[in-house]
């Protein structure tokens, strides 16, 4: 190094020195996390809740001039969700600066590479961390006052050399509804035997685990949130997501991830994962961690997780699990208790990714912070070691990105000619909100994304279709499962035609780059209407429904008429209302009228609906609600003690019972066998025969019966003796303990519809189902008192069942029923053997489910 390198480094280091000293004697005062909530942070059985953490940034915030607060946006229940905006004070006034650069960076159309090279010189590192998306994982939520305390006081010169290099978003929790629901449960059973146990209902008031399923659907609203600040606003180059995981494996898992690989995420991503898992590793090494593991059980697959999402846009995104405890309750863990299981550590023994196995005994709350700590200085230390190679990095992606891509090659979204025109609209919407360009043709007819632009890669997996790669360990082995599902093919979910083309320049003439999607313009319907009329398809037109009902209009259904405004096998017929227009409107719908009632109308009921929650939290049941709600329905929870109480007839007219096994639904119980868990007793049990019996009585006496997916088993017993068993039952499936003849983990699979019947009225011939379990329908001849109808079934050859995904063994489900109905006497039974509403996802079979809703209230 020459005399002038050497002048100016030592200026450099004299420099941050002097700043490092005079602010920690200006920020003295500064409260460690400890002192701000009057106990020990970290402590056994201490907690800090959402709202105390959230008091704990403003006052750090208000004393450091190192931290800024930006509000995310309101949760599900009404807090605010926040972020932690660190750096040093210089960085922070000029941070609208290195956010443009960080979005030129993501979006390199138009620069050369010495434009490139100059922003990832003067640009900082931006790197997201995430914290307690899984409200029972806690302890990110701890440390993140900690850490944030470390960043907003530190003296020392590498520590500030790096928040030179680096701006930090710290989001403390994503999830503060969750967060106060643990906190409360935990300290309302401490010092009981109950310490430390699971809560009996979901920890998101819709989505529970799921809230890091909602990735690239972005259906709730702190997904929403966090997304906004990702693709619009901040654009990081680096999102670490801190999560913990189960107590009797190893200590945490770091990068790199276990196979298989999506081939559409560019290779630099995960050489910038492993960089940083390399780090790590090797910090927590040092520090005498012992129990890391990388190659194991998480693999590089699925884009339905918060980091996960983004590689597939040119970001570099690491998770982290750590071992949990009782919430805050240490446990004590033998060394005979310690397992492995699952893919990269089949036995708990070392091996190359296992080098340093943890030996057992006391884990605690503090430990689980004390990893959390090292892997969050890590990620900081290499982002600003690496800072110019990573941007630089995200830059080449995007270009790689366009660069493969034909500039005349787009994915086109007609806007008219569709099933449901609004859900088309929707996910065109839905793209925009990931940052995707959508533009509008010049006839305003279709919407168009271009392969060609930085998110390229991200448009492809979304609209595409996906094979999933049968990966395997060893010779003549099983495949390596996926670690959630297997396919997420967005217009077949959606129920959306969508197709990909080359188009001319003259087709690609006068079209507009849209920054939100134009909603189709509704035209105003005659004034003397007597009756106002609706296709009968589509989700929204259920929306409208249960909104004109509420307005106490009548509402019939008809097959179809030759009126204005009305197509396909069956309308809705509205009596006049003033509010009907406005309301088509809202809804994005068109009206059309007529001078009368044919002779065929079927006069609609707003059934009063029934959802069943066990106290075995079911997802299913979270999403269920939340879907029903987005439509207008009015739902409420019904449970155990008011189901075996009976006489349910008087308080509802449909019950649905959400995707449980019947050893949740009946006994209260998850697996057939083995320790469980004790609950308070007032949170024990299930239905039991008592709630069976109600159940049928229900039936019996007109009530309208819906199970979906694995609640269907409910109904297969000798206490309905319907003519009906699963076909598949006792297989290998999702969550089976074998897959050898049967394998279908999360795939869409080809479902045809009777679209006859009420179940299927509005629905195409044919439809993508989402199936995940061994479930499969044999119905046989009814007795006289009982019709039964096989509403959708799968194809007669197995070929030509898989539309995107895997799936192995699915011979077994040829000519074999997905959803049958039976009625007897007035009342009906409804068994969905596919999740119609899977995580709010798979809009194209929503109306399947609220057909036979609504067919409870047909007269």
């Amino acid at each position: 190094m020459n005399k002038q390198k050497c002048s100016t480094l030592l200026l450099a280091l004299v420099l941050v020195w002097n700043a490092a000293t005079a602010y920690a004697q200006k920020n003295s005062h500064v409260p460690t996390p400890s002192e701000f909530a009057g106990f020990e942070v970290g402590a056994d059985r201490k907690l800090a809740d959402y709202r105390q953490i959230a008091a704990y940034f403003k006052a750090l915030s208000a004393a450091s001039d190192r931290v800024q607060i930006e509000v995310l946006g309101k949760t599900t229940l009404g807090e605010e969700m926040f972020m932690a905006v660190i750096s040093t004070p210089e960085n922070l006034r000029d941070k609208s600066k290195y956010q443009e650069i960080a979005h030129k960076l993501a979006d390199p159309r138009g620069l050369s590479k010495e434009q490139i090279d100059s922003l990832a010189n003067d640009g900082k590192g931006i790197l997201l961390l995430t914290c307690n998306i899984h409200s029972t994982e806690i302890g990110s939520s701890q440390m993140a006052m900690e850490w944030a305390y470390k960043l907003a006081t530190t003296s020392d010169p590498e520590m500030m050399r790096r928040l030179n290099d680096v701006i930090v978003l710290l989001v403390p929790s994503l999830n503060p509804d969750g967060q106060i629901m643990v906190t409360e449960w935990y300290r309302k059973y401490l010092g009981t035997k109950y310490e430390g146990g699971a809560m009996p209902y979901l920890y998101h008031h819709y989505a529970g685990h799921d809230n890091n399923r909602d990735w690239y659907m972005l259906t709730q609203i702190e997904t929403k949130n966090v997304n906004r600040e990702v693709y619009h606003e901040w654009f990081p180059q680096f999102w670490l997501d801190e999560h913990q995981m189960g107590p009797y494996g190893p200590r945490i898992y770091i990068p790199p991830n276990a196979d298989p690989v999506a081939k559409l995420v560019n290779p630099l991503v995960h050489r910038g994962n492993n960089l940083l898992g390399a780090t790590m590793g090797w910090r927590l090494e040092e520090a005498g961690k012992s129990g890391v593991i990388y190659n194991y059980s998480f693999d590089a697959y699925w884009p339905g997780g918060t980091r996960n999402t983004g590689w597939w846009k040119n970001m570099y995104g690491v998770l982290t699990e750590v071992a949990s405890a009782r919430i805050a309750t240490p446990i004590q863990i033998a060394p005979t208790e310690l397992q492995g299981g699952t893919k990269g550590l089949i036995q708990y023994q070392q091996q190359i990714n296992f080098p340093n196995p943890w030996p057992g005994g006391t884990w605690r709350l503090r430990d689980i912070m004390d990893y959390e700590l090292i892997v969050s200085d890590a990620a900081l230390e290499t982002m600003s070691k690496y800072r110019r190679e990573l941007l630089r990095g995200v830059a080449s992606m995007a270009e790689e990105a366009m660069e493969s891509a034909q500039p005349t090659q787009y994915w086109t979204i007609s806007r008219k000619d569709q099933r449901d025109p609004i859900t088309a609209a929707r996910l065109a919407s839905l793209l925009l909100e990931h940052g995707v360009e959508v533009q509008l043709s010049g006839d305003k007819k279709t919407f168009l994304i271009p392969t060609r632009q930085p998110y390229s890669r991200f448009v492809e997996e979304m609209l595409g279709i996906q094979r999933y790669p049968e990966v395997r360990p060893a010779p003549n082995s099983g495949i390596l499962e996926p670690y959630d599902v297997a396919a997420w093919s967005l217009p077949l979910m959606m129920g959306v035609d969508v197709q990909k083309t080359y188009l001319t320049p003259e087709e690609l003439k006068a079209a507009t780059v849209l920054h939100e999607v134009p909603w189709a313009k509704t035209e105003a319907v005659g004034g003397n209407a007597k009756y106002l009329i609706l296709q009968y398809q589509g989700n929204n037109v259920f929306a409208f429904m249960n909104a004109a009902q509420k307005l106490e209009v009548k509402a019939y259904a008809a097959p179809s008429i030759p009126v204005d405004g009305a197509r396909g096998d069956h309308v809705l017929i509205f009596t006049a209302h003033p509010q009907l227009a406005d309301l088509a409107e809202r809804f994005h719908l068109q009206l059309g009228s007529t001078g009368g009632l044919p002779k065929s109308e079927i006069a609609l009921q707003r059934p009063r609906i029934g959802l069943y929650k066990s106290y075995v939290p079911s997802l299913d049941e979270g999403w269920t609600r939340f879907v029903l709600e987005q439509y207008g329905f009015d739902v409420k929870n019904i449970e155990n003690k008011q189901v075996r109480a009976g006489n349910l007839n008087a308080a509802f007219d449909v019950i649905i019972l959400p995707d449980s096994s019947r050893e949740v639904i009946v006994d209260g119980r998850q697996g057939r066998e083995g320790y469980s868990e004790e609950l308070p007793p007032e949170y024990t049990g299930g239905i039991g025969r008592e709630g069976l019996r109600a159940l049928k009585d229900f039936v019996d006496k007109g009530g309208t019966l819906i199970t979906l997916a694995r609640a269907s088993e409910v109904v297969m017993g000798e206490e309905f003796n319907l003519p009906v068993r699963n076909v598949i039952s006792g297989a290998g499936g999702r969550g089976s303990a074998s897959t050898s003849d049967f394998n279908i983990p999360g795939s869409l699979l080809r479902v045809y519809i009777d679209n006859q019947h009420p179940v299927g009225w509005g629905m195409p011939k044919e439809v993508a189902a989402f199936v995940d379990a061994p479930l499969a329908f044999q119905t046989t001849s009814p007795a006289p008192d009982t019709q039964r109808s096989v509403i959708a079934w799968y194809p007669d050859d197995a070929k030509d069942m898989l539309l995107s995904g895997y799936a192995y063994g699915a011979e077994r489900l040829e000519r074999k029923a997905a959803v049958v109905g039976f009625t007897r006497g007035k009342g009906k039974v409804v068994m969905f053997g596919f999740r119609v509403q899977h995580r709010a996802q798979t809009e194209g079979t929503f109306p399947m489910l609220f057909n036979a809703i609504e067919w409870a209230g047909m007269e």
